[in-house]
């Protein structure tokens, strides 16, 4: 599933929307409407009830009292659950025969259910434990099942525990081990808003509303379609029946092998869909959608789209099956599946969701659009194609046992995406991007003391939730290419594939694949016999952080003591935690310049500190060492001083630069701006690392810089010296502006363009005089258009420049003008890019009617696309206080209307809390975390993140600030100086 990661009425006729954060309000109708509408709300009711009751099949057995609802608040449930909260084993699921019928029309979404489980009891028990949430079971019966009939069994009650989600069925009689039985249930449930579990979801055509209903069942929410036992290692097969409008389609996991008609008496358009029955599962991979989209097919695999939308899926078909069969080479097991579907909805709460065989999409990541979307959008679509696609079998063939190992499904779909990508789109460097786009920012949140390990222990589903982050997927990924580098491909490989063909079909740990990639290693002579993956990999996914890697030289004899010590970014000099990892050493030298061999030299073996005697070693104290070839080692890396004096000599010298591997040139500048930031380095030496970017034009080196630099930009924007920051960066990228230029040359390569795009975005924020002007100019010749929403004459890549430049220096004109257009859109990314333009105004009123407008439900923003608007105002220098004071204002409102989970909420708080560095901010920070102490107990892992990142700002500040503008002074100074001498 996508992170990292419901429905609203898109506004066709012009009209300016407003919003009271309040509940929705009511309407008046006259009385006797109002007895007809009642008369038939309860007769919707009776009908509903009375056709679930038809779906049951009768064994002739004895009704039970079912005592208490499924329904009522989830969150006041969990809040308070015990660690408790895992289902017994004595009975666990074989498999499961699921009909329903969902009702998508205005004034009901609501669904009928039945579900036939067949379960193996494993040892003797009274009770039938599995999960339910918010759906009202109506019946439930057990029988026996036996070589030619089925016997029943007495149930005596059925009891709901909302606070652990469970439903509990008593029996009348002890089952035996070793036996089969069914369990029958029949249920209702609501088609709900809020993106989670069996949900609705609508779209328009003309100014009509269409309807759709759709499901997102990971982590925890198959139990809110049918009753089930909702843990991942509890596979079993799915028989799905669906019953839906015959001008709709029904899609699932496995093709569909008959329609039959449905035969209700008060639903003469109904007809039921059969699908075939699936491998063993698990229940978060089951997935359906009833809509009224098209496909394109190529046989076996298809793409589905609303059909104003479905020629945005042609990329997607194009490169969906060859990525695909790439896998199947990669990971040497056929695809298990007879065919895979993917589906671009309207609305959808993650980035996409790898439903085994029916992959589900929101539309920005599915949709492409040639000369609409940008370069950035189709690495995009490219990338969570592949990322879910890599899913299909590690993940579904193969399963994490629980959720505590979510990174090794994660991590490693982020990892081999990478490797998917550059199966189809070779020239975009997929694998050296990882690097500045994965490693380097989740570096960022791992050197915090609040951080938490790969592998955590997680209960109820808001912990669950929790551990949707960078850890498990970035750093998950990073330690996945570090272990993949010391094992050698072929040895990772071959190991991965023991791994699935040994637990296909299966659950496993993160220890099941150490033991497949040792066998491997020690076979192939990657690992001395008495080593483990396990050995080694443990310390990357059991504890907490990273190290920092010293290196401090011997100029004498021509040694180097190498020592380690967690990084922590919070003042690493205070720092007491004694963590201790297995590290990889690989490094080169000035002598040497070997970039490319990441075959580790050395390993610190849980060691403190070693002395490093290697030939190799220059003696020379002219002679630098770079350590970390290619970022391929999860750490950062520092030098005593004189080596790194020696570095930047090298870097400053304006051919000599280049002797430098492209991605260890841009890993100095990375660790020696984070170093500062953590205190271990001074920022006199950090900053002058940088001073060499004024000659550097290779994308790499400048995605770490402008990384780097956006963390002194948020901390320094605010502040008087502001102004030197700005000028120090127009000199740096002066001759980059001017090598790149304003103009989009389709014949680019992909880096060129990206490089393109960030430096015109850093040039036009920071005042750069023509960036500006041409960004106006090409704004205004759009608004000047008589036909603005048939002909845009920005080009594709320069739209969120352009968009937020002219917004930024315009005023309410603009923004209306951006706003109806974004109204008007048809195309996903388009939307996207003008939701993250409209942010950048400088007038607070509007800002503050924006962010109104993205919960209000009649705006046409979709609930989905809200945490991209608070993204957008918190990235705003004026907007991010406003956003954070919205969120503390209206958090009960906010809270109800993105639902239970706690995952969109936990986002907002961290977007809007990020730039804070001042004292009145963190005070104001702190009391809205007592204020709502109770709602945020299961999110303390953002709640602690968060204030330690505040905390630290503020120290940040306080000791830095004088000397980082002084020497920005200092710089721009002697700058000025020298070009008047030249």
């Amino acid at each position: 599933m996508m992170t990292k990661p419901p429905e609203v009425v898109s506004m066709m006729d012009g009209t300016t929307p407003t919003l009271t954060v309040t509940r929705p309000p009511g309407f008046i109708i006259s009385r006797l409407t109002a007895a007809l509408f009642f008369t038939g709300f309860v007769l919707s009711l009776l009908f509903v009830a009375l056709l679930a009751y038809a779906l049951a099949p009768c064994h002739g057995l004895g009704r039970a009292r079912v005592l208490g609802g499924a329904g009522g608040s989830p969150t006041s449930g969990w809040r308070r659950a015990s660690a408790d909260v895992r289902l017994p084993r004595s009975v666990v699921p074989h498999s499961y025969d699921v009909r329903l019928t969902p009702f998508i029309w205005e004034g009901n979404f609501t669904f009928a259910g039945h579900v036939d489980i067949v379960v193996n009891v494993t040892e003797p028990t009274r009770k039938i434990t599995l999960h339910v949430n918010e759906i009202d079971v109506h019946e439930a019966t057990l029988s026996l099942i036996g070589l030619d009939l089925e016997s029943p069994v007495r149930v005596t009650e059925v009891k709901n525990d909302s606070v652990k989600q469970f439903l509990v069925v008593s029996l009348g009689e002890e089952l035996r081990a070793q036996e089969q039985y069914r369990l029958s249930i029949r249920y209702t449930g609501q088609l709900n808003d809020v993106l989670q579990g069996f949900y609705r979801s609508s779209y328009t055509v003309n100014n009509t509303k269409r309807w759709i209903a759709t499901t997102q069942f990971q982590s925890t929410d198959a139990r809110r379609a049918f009753p089930c036992f909702d843990e991942p290692a509890l596979k079993a097969k799915f028989t799905i029946h669906i019953a839906r409008p015959y001008s709709m389609i029904a899609i699932s996991n496995m093709p569909k092998i008959s329609t039959t008609p449905a035969d209700f008496p008060d639903l003469p358009d109904y007809e039921w869909d059969h699908f075939m029955e699936s491998v063993p599962m698990s229940t978060y991979l089951v997935a359906f959608t009833i809509s009224d989209f098209e496909k394109m097919s190529d046989g076996r695999f298809s793409v589905y789209a609303r059909h104003d939308a479905l020629a945005q899926a042609h990329y997607s078909l194009e490169i969906g099956p060859k990525i695909l069969k790439h896998y199947e080479q990669y990971y040497n097991i056929k695809f298990p599946l007879p065919k895979l579907d993917m589906i671009a909805l309207p609305d959808f709460s993650a980035g996409a969701m790898e439903n085994w065989g029916l992959i589900t999409y929101r539309e920005t990541t599915m949709l492409y659009q040639d000369g609409i979307s940008t370069n950035k959008h189709k690495m995009r679509v490219a990338t969570v194609i592949s990322h879910e696609l890599a899913h299909q079998w590690f993940g579904n063939l193969v399963t994490p046992s629980w959720w505590s190992d979510l990174w090794l499904n994660e991590g490693f779909a982020t990892y081999v995406e990478c490797l998917g990508v550059d199966a189809v789109e070779p020239s975009w460097r997929k694998l050296e991007q990882f690097v500045t786009e994965d490693l380097q920012n989740v570096f960022l949140l791992d050197a915090y003391k609040s951080s938490h390990p790969i592998s955590v222990n997680v209960n109820h589903p808001n912990e669950i939730d929790d551990i949707f982050d960078s850890i498990s997927y970035e750093k998950g990924a990073a330690v996945i290419r570090m272990m993949d580098n010391f094992l050698t491909t072929e040895v990772f490989k071959s190991g991965l594939t023991k791994y699935l063909k040994e637990r296909a079909y299966q659950s496993a740990t993160q220890d099941d694949l150490w033991q497949a990639l040792t066998d491997e290693a020690h076979l192939a002579g990657k690992l001395p016999q008495d080593v483990t993956v396990k050995q080694i990999m443990d310390t990357w996914t059991l504890q907490t952080g990273f190290p920092l890697i010293t290196v401090t030289r011997n100029y004498d004899d021509g040694s180097a003591e190498i020592s380690q010590k967690r990084f922590i970014v919070s003042n690493h000099s205070q720092n007491t935690d004694r963590s201790l990892w297995w590290v990889p050493l690989t490094f080169t030298t000035s002598r040497e310049l070997e970039f490319d061999n990441t075959t580790p030299s050395q390993w610190m073996r849980k060691e403190r500190s070693i002395t490093l005697k290697d030939p190799r070693l220059p003696q020379s104290r002219k002679d630098w060492i770079i350590f970390n070839i290619k970022e391929t080692g999860f750490y950062r890396v520092n030098y005593d001083t004189q080596n790194w004096q020696n570095l930047i000599n090298q870097l400053v010298d304006s051919e000599g630069f280049k002797r430098i591997g492209t991605i260890n040139r841009a890993q100095l500048v990375d660790d020696a701006m984070n170093l500062a930031r953590a205190n271990v380095i001074n920022y006199t030496l950090a900053l002058d690392v940088t001073r060499y970017l004024k000659q550097e034009l290779d994308y790499f080196p400048w995605k770490s810089a402008f990384n780097a630099f956006d963390y002194l930009d948020n901390m320094l924007c605010k502040s008087a010296g502001y102004d030197k920051f700005k000028a120090y960066l127009l000199q740096l990228v002066a001759r980059l502006y001017e090598d790149v230029g304003f103009m989009d040359n389709m014949t680019d390569s992909q880096l060129r363009v990206f490089k393109r795009v960030d430096v015109l975005k850093w040039a036009c924020t920071l005042g750069h005089e023509d960036c500006v002007r041409n960004a106006v100019t090409q704004f205004q010749n759009w608004h000047s258009s008589p036909y603005p929403d048939r002909n845009n004459p920005i080009s594709p890549n320069l739209k969120a420049t352009v968009y937020c430049t002219a917004i930024q220096v315009g005023g309410q004109k603009e923004w209306d003008f951006a706003w109806q257009r974004f109204l008007k859109a048809n195309v996903g990314s388009e939307k996207n890019l003008l939701l993250n333009a409209m942010g950048c105004s400088r007038e607070p009123w509007i800002l503050s009617r924006y962010i109104n407008w993205a919960v209000s439900p009649d705006s046409g923003i979709r609930k989905q696309d809200a945490p991209t608007v608070f993204a957008a105002l918190s990235g705003n220098v004026i907007g991010q206080t406003l956003a954070f004071n919205f969120l503390r204002e209206n958090w009960p409102y906010l809270k109800e209307y993105f639902g239970a989970s706690m995952f969109t909420l936990n986002t907002l708080i961290r977007l809007s809390s990020n730039r804070m560095n001042t004292d009145v901010e963190l005070r104001s920070l702190r009391e809205f975390v007592v204020e709502r102490k109770e709602d945020l107990e299961s999110a303390s892992k953002v709640v602690d993140q968060v204030l330690e990142n505040a905390q630290a700002n503020v120290n940040w500040m306080q000791m830095n600030y004088k000397t980082i503008i002084a020497w920005l002074t200092s710089a721009v100074n002697n700058t000025q100086r020298n070009s008047r001498l030249s």
